[in-house]
Order: structure tokens, then C-alpha cells, then sequence
């Protein structure tokens, strides 16, 4: 999320001027998150997130906004898109897409608890049943494919340790032979700073704009890779306890437990090189958040080092 586009009082004024949200009281930049701006802001009918697309286009946007309004309208706790007067829930400002969505209650949590892990194990299949006939027709932008892009592009600015190890695990990714695995919609990246707590329970999940097409299974390593981990290695009560909390709602079939570790490790590659991205490519701005690449380079060589073990109860 961060501060890459600025925008003073008097824009952010005449921005809710199309809207019928009351006034505003005030507003300030939020820095977590590193790929939109993001915007609290304060009017006197409540608080709402105002976004600026930095990368997505507004070709693209509208599958991600008609997406929230369906999790929405299925009581699935997404931040809801406010509709602007004219009846649009997508507009612009200083240059940018934009929208203002009501702000969902709660804060995100550094450590987890078994009993947290658990339940949004269950919130993620809820989140793959209520898209189970719902389709936004994106294939994910940074599967194994788009990991192998990234390493082409970056792949001069790396240590020969690094290049090594990637593209040892990118070898062993692009020959693997799976079978065919339940897909759907997903949400690609429910880390920890994108699920909101309030008085101990889920309040909120955001950040849905790499939602995508693909296997279950690989959301289910993704966080896992974060909400699962203490110092770079698998917790296994956690893991466990997430995966029994996800199948309160689907089951898993047994070739999705099987081949969990390589996804977990796809993942983990997928991010470790992402970061790497940003942080040789930053984005200038005026709150920016840098996330450590390394936490996924370690955490890929444990899965490879490691063997883990999958005991849902």
C-alpha cells in the first residue's frame, strides 16, 4: 500500500465531493503494504480507505471491485466499494485510478495463536466456496512462469549463490509432474498484515489485488509460508491446526496434501524473488514499506532440506 502519489486536502475535498460521504475531518498517509497508495480518511459519516492503483489499470480494475461487492453481498468480511454519485465505483485522482472503500474494523497481528491460525483456516475456504462459481478470468500474473520473468530480469544484480539456488529450485518447479488439482479463485497473498483482528477474531481481510485463477492449494501455501513460520521454519501445531481449521469448510482431496510441500516451496520461491524485486526496483514515495527477502530464501532452503509432516485431525 504505502505513499508513492501524493495528494493534498483540497484534492482529497473535491474527490469526495462525487460521493455522498459527508465531509472531511481529516486523513493521513498508512504505510503498510507496497504496491498502491493508500489513504485513511476520516468524513463525517465514518472512516474509508481511499486507494490509488499504482500498477493495475483501469481496464483491469472493475474484476477486482465486482469481485469485493460479491464477497460482500455473502456476508465474507472484504472491504466493501463505495458507489460515487454518478453510480461509479471506480474514479480517478492526481493522475491514478481510484476508490474509497468503508473502512473495515480491527488491526492486523504479528504472532498468531493456534486458536487465530485455526479459524482463518476457515475463513480462506470460505473465501474458495463463496467463488466457487464466480470467475474473474486472471490467471495468476506471478506463477512459476511470471517467478522465471522476474529472475530473468533481475538475475544480473544477484550474488552467483543466489542465481545458484534459484535456479536449482526453478528447475525442479518446471519439472514436476502434478496432478490435476481443484481450482478457483484465490487470494494470493493473505499475509498477516492483510486480516484484520477485533477482540480476538477475524474482522476483516483486504488486499485482494492479486486475486487470481489457480490451485487452492497454492493459496493455502501462501499463508501458511506467513502465518505458520516462527524464525524461518514451519510450525507444525500451526500448520496442522490451519489445515484442520480449513477443512471445517472444505475438504481436502488427498493429492492436495501430497503435494502441499512443493507448493509450500513454490511459494516460497514466488516471494523470495518479489522481494527481491522491490527491493533492486524500489518505487519512490513518501512512506514506503520494504519486506526482507531473505526471511523467503530461508525459509525455501529449510522445505528443501526438510522433510514436513501433514497430520490433520
Amino acid at each position: 500500500m504505502s505513499v508513492y502519489t501524493h495528494v493534498n486536502q483540497r484534492q482529497i475535498e473535491d474527490f469526495l465531493s462525487i460521493y455522498s460521504l459527508g465531509t472531511l475531518i481529516h486523513y493521513t498517509g498508512i504505510q503498510a503494504g507496497i504496491v498502491n497508495t493508500n489513504y485513511l480518511i476520516a468524513t463525517t459519516h465514518g472512516e474509508f480507505i481511499l486507494t490509488l492503483f499504482e500498477s493495475l489499470t483501469v481496464k483491469e480494475l472493475p474484476c477486482f471491485l465486482i469481485l469485493l461487492d460479491h464477497l460482500c453481498h455473502n456476508n465474507f468480511p472484504a472491504p466493501q466499494p463505495q458507489t460515487c454519485k454518478a453510480g461509479h465505483k471506480l474514479s480517478s485522482l492526481n493522475g491514478r485510478p481510484a476508490a474509497l472503500f468503508k473502512c473495515l474494523p480491527g488491526q492486523s497481528i504479528d504472532n498468531p495463536s493456534i486458536v487465530q491460525c485455526s479459524e482463518l483456516g476457515e475463513y480462506l475456504a470460505k473465501l474458495h466456496l463463496c467463488c466457487k462459481h464466480y470467475n474473474i478470468n486472471r490467471q495468476n500474473p506471478k506463477n512459476l512462469a511470471g517467478s522465471q520473468s522476474v529472475f530473468n530480469k533481475i538475475k544480473s544484480q544477484l550474488t552467483k549463490d543466489d542465481i545458484a539456488l534459484l535456479n536449482s529450485e526453478l528447475n525442479f518447479q518446471s519439472t514436476y509432474v502434478l496432478p490435476e488439482l481443484p481450482r478457483g479463485i484465490i487470494h494470493a497473498d493473505l499475509f498477516k498484515d492483510n486480516v484484520l483482528f477485533e477482540r480476538g477474531r477475524i474482522s476483516g481481510i483486504v488486499d485482494f489485488y492479486d486475486s487470481c485463477t489457480d490451485y487452492f492449494i497454492f493459496d493455502i501455501a501462501v499463508t501458511c509460508n506467513d502465518w505458520c513460520v516462527e524464525k524461518e521454519t514451519i510450525n507444525q501445531q500451526k500448520l496442522n491446526t490451519f489445515l484442520s481449521g480449513y477443512q471445517k469448510r472444505r475438504l481436502l482431496h488427498d493429492d492436495e496434501v501430497m503435494h502441499l510441500p512443493v507448493f509450500l516451496r513454490l511459494a516460497a520461491l514466488r516471494f523470495w524473488l518479489s522481494r527481491l524485486e522491490h527491493q533492486l526496483k524500489p518505487k519512490a514515495g513518501e512512506l514506503t514499506l520494504l519486506k526482507d527477502p531473505l526471511e523467503f530464501r530461508h525459509l525455501l532452503e529449510y522445505y528443501r532440506a526438510n522433510t514436513l509432516i501433514v497430520d490433520i485431525q
